[in-house]
């Protein structure tokens, strides 16, 4: 869905106007010009009543020039003309046809692209800081911050020549004591600098206000929607040893809770690629998680969630005799006189997850591999290979029914979205496609009644085995108590490798260096990692970045936690590939495959043994069953 561009108000911005002059001139203008035409425009928008002192126009140009939207004939000697930029001329007919959307990823370009150096304007400072940079990552760290706060933490790092890291950790520490922090004499010109004034009139920052103090945050809009680009903001002079306060996903840390550590794996999973397995024997509560993160979507006091079904989840048992996806997405019936499309329970699905895009849907497939999954669910596996970001930020995918200008199509989008004008006409211009929040979960149980799965459809899903049993659990709660999960948490908002490897560059060549030895036990066979299971790699270690507490509410080292998503990843994504007898798969081969991993881990955590390790266990359980001659990761 596009972004819903509000209104300009009536008033036009001073910066605007100032724009204005230079964009309509088209050329150098010189000050006495300026100065003239400015004043007129202000005043015809009852900005100001009466002409001002010179000087007062020409400031007007300081924090566009700082910006590069405007450039001076000689920015050493000579002031007295400047022309627009390319930035500038964009960002002018951005905000005059009111496309915030495209002014705020401008913005962002220009705060990851330009050199801003010395003079922050409004300031009278000599420092070398990238202030705009440092306040947006300052945002996006700490909630509310506050314009004191701001002060403080540029005069740090200025006169103390403190880390960004350890300053936002200095305040974090004082808000929790109760403490409001104050800049010192020399930092208290940091305070509202008109650069950081000017992001917010652009539309990258709410402000606030609270007594004197202002509060600003970046604009949720802007977190939704350039997530990546946030995430890949480089911010000069801000280097800390303190990493984990730095290239991490956008959003709040979660917290340990013992709730959150029995689901980590499955929310990750889910939010790198939306279409997971859950393989194990039969009643170990497969559908029942898919059922309970549904649920978890919704706040606890709901009646929502104390419905046996929330309406965001729809589970459809897979029968024996499916071999085409007739039963799931429907077919054209020509019984009757005019063609009749009869759709199925997984369309109509997909239609409610597009009328709620901020709540994730979760479809169950029970006993997926009842049926040849390569046969019933072929639409859905060649559609999910389509998913890209585009330039809104919104991962979106070919249709799973192309729009036709027959009439059985008008009438089952009619049927479909009711009165829901906006998604009828969407889905009758550009068909009827998979959206963001839509999540399949399949069950498996692996046994000679079921069909194997293909690596066609591994290497398009995220597997997770359930088959530790735990004979005490649940029998205090009706529910897995996972508690409130926001849309953020499920929802992804990157598709590939490089959607999150400029922002983590340091943390994807630590996952690379290790998909690289693996794949060199790999080389020669069919198990080889391909770039669509390195793209699945990188954006599941990024995303458990955020989930750096232990069990003992002790903060793991960024290695620690690279090495826990990776050791997890291995068994989802490479082992699950892996069978067949002893001519295609050799013991001495899975031997070189689990040491080489060992290596790699024990690499990344300093330890000598890696201990507890999902992926060298599930390596020992496959060269125990090859003694029979032929092996799998299925149990």
């Amino acid at each position: 869905m596009g972004l819903i561009i509000p209104k300009c108000n009536a008033e036009p911005a001073t910066l605007d106007l100032t724009l204005k002059v230079y964009y309509e001139a088209n050329d150098w203008v010189e000050n006495t010009v300026l100065i003239d035409r400015l004043s007129k425009l202000l005043i015809n928008a009852g900005i100001e009543k009466t002409k001002k002192e010179p000087q007062s126009y020409t400031k007007k140009t300081q924090v566009l020039s700082y910006y590069g939207l405007l450039e001076w004939e000689d920015k050493t000697n000579n002031q007295s003309r400047r022309r627009i930029t390319e930035y500038g001329r964009k960002l002018y007919e951005f905000r005059n046809n009111n496309d915030l959307h495209s002014v705020q990823t401008l913005l962002l370009e220009i705060l990851s692209t330009h050199i801003f150096g010395r003079n922050v304007l409004g300031c009278d400072s000599d420092s070398d800081l990238e202030a705009p940079n440092i306040f947006i990552k300052s945002c996006l760290l700490i909630k509310n911050l506050t314009n004191k706060e701001f002060g403080y933490i540029l005069g740090k790092m200025e006169y103390s020549k403190m880390e960004l890291a350890d300053v936002l950790l200095d305040v974090m520490m004082q808000r929790r004591n109760g403490i409001t922090v104050q800049p010192d004499e020399a930092s208290v010109k940091w305070s509202d600098p008109k650069p950081i004034l000017a992001l917010a009139d652009w539309g990258l920052l709410d402000v606030t206000k609270q007594g004197n103090l202002k509060m600003y945050n970046v604009k949720q809009n802007v977190i939704d929607s350039h997530n990546s680009k946030l995430i890949a903001l480089k911010t000069k002079n801000t280097e800390s040893a303190h990493a984990h306060h730095q290239n991490i996903p956008i959003g709040d840390k979660p917290k340990y809770s013992e709730e959150y550590n029995a689901f980590r794996t499955y929310i990750t999973a889910i939010k790198s690629k939306p279409f997971l397995l859950l393989a194990g024997i039969s009643g170990t509560g497969k559908s029942r998680i898919a059922r309970e993160l549904a649920r978890a979507c919704w706040d606890i006091d709901s009646e929502e969630y104390k419905e046996p079904k929330p309406r965001n989840f729809e589970l459809i048992q897979v029968k024996p005799n499916w071999h085409d996806s007739t039963e799931l997405i429907g077919y054209v019936s020509r019984i009757s006189e005019k063609p009749v499309y009869v759709a199925g329970e997984f369309l109509r699905f997909i239609t409610r997850a597009w009328e709620n895009l901020d709540i994730p849907h979760i479809l169950c497939l029970d006993e997926m591999n009842m049926a040849p999954v390569e046969q019933y669910f072929a639409e859905y596996l060649s559609v999910i290979e389509s998913r890209k970001c585009n330039e809104e930020g919104h991962i979106i995918t070919d249709p799973i029914i192309k729009k036709s200008a027959e009439g059985w199509y008008k009438t089952l989008i009619t049927t479909l979205t009711g009165n829901n004008e906006a998604l009828k006409e969407q889905f009758l211009t550009k068909g009827i496609s998979i959206p963001q929040n839509l999540i399949v979960v399949g069950t498996v149980n692996m046994d000679e009644t079921t069909f194997s799965f293909s690596r066609k459809v591994l290497d398009r899903a995220m597997t997770i085995e359930m088959n530790e049993v735990n004979l005490y659990a649940g029998l205090d709660c009706k529910n897995e108590r996972l508690g409130k999960l926001d849309g953020k948490k499920l929802i992804g908002t990157a598709v590939e490798g490089a959607d999150v490897y400029a922002g983590n560059e340091d943390v994807c060549n630590k996952v690379l260096t290790y998909l690289q030895a693996v794949n060199c036990v790999l080389n020669s066979t069919p198990f080889k990692i391909a770039y669509r299971t390195r793209n699945d790699c990188l954006l599941y270690v990024i995303n458990n970045l955020p989930y750096n507490i232990d069990k003992n509410n002790k903060e793991l080292s960024e290695n620690e936690v690279i090495a826990k998503a990776l050791d997890e990843i291995t068994s989802m994504k490479i082992l699950s590939r892996i069978e067949g007898d002893e001519t295609k798969v050799k013991n001495s081969f899975l031997k070189e495959l689990s040491d080489t991993i060992e290596e790699q881990l024990s690499a990344l955590t300093g330890e000598e043994e890696q201990t507890e390790s999902v992926s060298i266990a599930k390596l020992k359980e496959m060269q125990e069953r090859l003694l029979s001659g032929y092996t799998s990761f299925w149990s």
